[in-house]
């Protein structure tokens, strides 16, 4: 979050913590990082549960949220990586 924030391009609009992936699936760690989201007036956004156990699934979850938003990509246009660092800012 404090990254988040350090970073200008990121900073103007900063609304939501979105956590994914098996981690999601942990309710400790949910619970502390919706506290730690409120803290810093966040809201914390996890997929359900039961979605965070399969890494195809919880990438299809965020496809789905995407359309939902009305966002979408043209694949030719998409940068691909297999990793993504952590630390790296990644902005739309």
């Amino acid at each position: 979050v404090g990254q988040c924030r350090d970073d200008e391009t990121l900073q103007e609009g900063l609304k939501h913590l979105v956590v994914c992936g098996g981690v999601a699936a942990n309710a400790e760690i949910r619970q502390r990082l919706t506290s730690l989201a409120e803290s810093n007036d966040l809201t914390a956004v996890f997929p359900p549960a039961r979605l965070c156990t399969d890494n195809g699934v919880m990438v299809a979850w965020a496809g789905i949220e995407r359309l939902r938003c009305g966002a979408t990509d043209d694949p030719s246009n998409l940068e691909v990586r297999a990793r993504w660092p952590l630390g790296s800012a990644y902005s739309p």
